[in-house]
């Protein structure tokens, strides 16, 4: 039989109630009457040593203290070792005490069968008493620790009715606690509730599932850690959606172009010349270059890309990028500009990997840099080593730069869309110099003010990481 978890707590209460209260409860008994006996014995010993003092001060001595104190008080027989009523006159009616002795120890009364007058032994006389006058011992009272009196039928009675309070206070305890119990574990119970709802949705496809946080303990943290979990589930199906259209869009174009071609070709509407060929090939090798940006990302993010780090200084890295891009940017009238002062602290990469990076990064600035501006290479050295890539071309809006490392993400559509770019290529640079140790972002002041991608290392020797 399942029981609901609800049920449980409230069950673990009532048991941890009933168990609190039972001990209570018996030792409170077992103590409450012990207790009334000492209680009486302190009272009667205080009576007794009240008895002392007086006598004492009107007769400045206690001799013939025992027989006062019997003519004014009545005698109560108590029994003897024996168990039988003792006829010796005695403190049957002081319950508790047993003897009392002057400073000299010698019995003012009966005391331990000892007559009045005589010695008693010292081994005799164990945690006495002492009564007092200005400052002076002048009897010791004898408490018997180990006699148990009757109770008098109002202390009884007083008794039983603590007995009574205790069994009542144990009901309201038990009470209280399935009170409790209920408000308690519906406090805890509820959370878990709606955070097994909003699992079961999860389960079923609901990826927009959020729960309300109402505490700030482990339950709290528990629902926050949900609601991340549901909110990356969620951005990440988006992300899956938007790549998986993405990528049949970037696929399909060339595909079309190539089985357009074919079909025409079968038909005989067309004949095969050398710009068709070219065409064709064209777009295989755009088919060819998305695969393999494709698989480098999947490597990369699958932590199987094999990176081969050596030293290498920056500014033979951004040299060798220069010389191959100076041409390209002459023929399109762009100015292409090196920074990159020797003497710079090495860095520790791959230096094929960053080529690929920094030739994609200048290759996209020179597309979007008009004739009769410029692109500059940089180098420089802040504590960390700066690679750096600007144009002077349109710009990013503020809106845009938190995305241009995104997948498929195209700030210009329409540009992006015509220059058979699948909007691949800063992901891809990122995701190199991420799996390096580096660094990279975008900067720009918006649209019209160009765009510089920074890319971040730290010195070989330096141990740290880039910022």
């Amino acid at each position: 039989m399942k029981r609901s978890l609800r049920l449980k707590l409230i069950l673990s209460f009532l048991v941890v109630a009933l168990v609190t209260v039972l001990v209570v409860s018996a030792l409170i008994r077992l103590t409450s009457g012990q207790s009334l006996m000492n209680l009486v014995v302190e009272q009667q010993t205080a009576q007794l040593e009240e008895s002392v003092t007086s006598y004492y001060t009107a007769n400045s001595s206690l001799d013939g203290f025992f027989a006062y104190y019997i003519e004014s008080r009545p005698y109560e027989p108590r029994p003897d070792d024996s168990g039988n009523q003792n006829p010796a006159p005695g403190f049957g009616d002081i319950r508790g005490v047993f003897g009392l002795v002057d400073a000299d120890n010698r019995a003012i009364m009966p005391t331990f069968g000892i007559d009045i007058g005589q010695q008693v032994p010292a081994d005799m006389i164990k945690d006495p008493v002492a009564v007092k006058l200005n400052g002076e011992t002048i009897a010791w009272i004898l408490p018997d620790t180990k006699f148990q009196f009757k109770l008098s039928a109002e202390e009884e009675l007083f008794l039983k009715r603590t007995s009574l309070a205790i069994g009542a206070a144990a009901a309201a305890g038990v009470a209280i606690a399935i009170l409790m119990g209920v408000l308690l574990t519906g406090y805890l119970v509820k959370p878990i509730q709606r955070l097994t709802a909003a699992a079961k949705a999860l389960a079923e496809g609901d990826l927009k599932q959020q729960v309300p946080v109402t505490s700030q303990d482990e339950l709290g943290l528990l629902t926050e850690t949900f609601n991340q979990m549901s909110s990356d589930l969620h951005q990440a199906d988006l992300q899956r959606k938007r790549l998986t259209a993405d990528i049949t869009h970037d696929l399909s174009t060339p595909l079309q172009i190539i089985s357009g071609y074919i079909e025409m070709l079968e038909n005989g509407q067309v004949t095969l010349t050398e710009d068709r060929i070219g065409i064709i090939k064209t777009e295989i090798e755009h088919l060819r270059r998305m695969v393999s940006d494709l698989t480098t990302l999947s490597q990369v993010e699958a932590g199987g890309l094999e990176i081969q780090a050596e030293t290498v200084q920056p500014e033979q890295l951004l040299q060798r990028v220069y010389q191959a891009y100076q041409p390209i940017a002459a023929a399109k009238g762009v100015t292409l500009e090196l920074n990159a002062p020797s003497g710079l602290p090495a860095i520790y990469v791959d230096e094929g990997r960053m080529l690929q990076v920094l030739k994609n990064l200048v290759d996209n600035a020179l597309r979007h840099t008009p004739a009769g501006r410029k692109v500059a290479l940089e180098a420089t050295d802040s504590g960390l080593v700066e690679l750096k890539v600007t144009d002077s071309g349109e710009g990013i809006d503020a809106d845009d730069l938190p995305y241009v490392f995104d997948r498929f993400y195209r700030a210009d559509k329409a540009r992006s869309a015509n220059s058979g770019k699948m909007g691949l290529g800063l992901a891809i640079c990122k995701a190199l110099v991420s799996a390096q140790g580096g660094k990279i972002k975008a900067l720009s002041a918006g649209k019209g003010q160009g765009t510089s991608m920074l890319i971040t290392f730290p010195p070989q020797d330096s141990g740290h990481t880039a910022q």
